[in-house]
């Protein structure tokens, strides 16, 4: 439910029928996917993946809620040079879209804030539900999120999540893939650092 009266207030924000008070009390910031990114480690790989699109609400300034749509598509690896590893690489994020993660079954995955709490000062803990890989947890991290003018951002610390808790059980330890006869496994952990930058709209 929260969900739909979130979209809602979207649609009723863009098409002009909140009342002018109640867009003075409320805000939105649209994320700018070109200049945000979400980091990511998992064992001796890291790299980046980015977002299809997103934004925050604040009310009186203050975060309140947001939504985020993250590019399944978009993994790429940095820990490999292309140029001396370019056939590699490339097997290796094909292998993460479309074995891990199965990006052409589930393109996106979602992150739907739901709870802001100020900790001090410009830090924060947001927790929300994030749909990944067609399974919905929920997950909760600490964020530096400021605004100037007309831009918001947010850093968050690095954080941590478990892929099997989303169903993503390809060479895992807990689930070693029988075909493999080197027995070769991935650890489950990712952790995760989110950088955006998002406008006022």
């Amino acid at each position: 439910m929260k969900k739909f009266l979130y979209i809602l207030f979207l649609f009723f924000f863009f098409t002009g029928f909140i009342t002018r008070a109640q867009q003075d009390k409320f805000s939105f910031f649209r994320v700018d996917t070109i200049k945000s990114k979400i980091n990511w480690k998992c064992d001796k790989h890291n790299g980046l993946i980015k977002l299809k699109a997103g934004g925050f609400v604040l009310e009186d300034k203050m975060p309140v809620g947001g939504l985020f749509v993250i590019d399944m598509h978009s993994i790429k690896d940095l820990d490999m040079d292309p140029k001396q590893y370019g056939t590699a690489v490339m097997i290796f994020e094909n292998t993460l879209k479309n074995e891990f993660f199965e990006a052409d079954k589930y393109p996106y995955a979602y992150f739907d804030l739901q709870e802001v709490t100020q900790l001090h000062d410009d830090w924060f803990q947001l927790t929300g539900d994030f749909t990944l890989h067609g399974i919905t947890n929920c997950i909760s991290f600490k964020a530096y999120i400021t605004v100037e003018g007309d831009v918001l951002k947010m850093s968050s610390e690095k954080f941590s999540i478990d892929r099997t808790d989303w169903g993503i059980y390809r060479m895992s330890p807990k689930r070693p893939y029988q075909d493999d006869e080197n027995g070769w496994t991935v650890p489950d952990k990712i952790d995760i650092k989110i950088e955006l930058q998002a406008k006022h709209e």
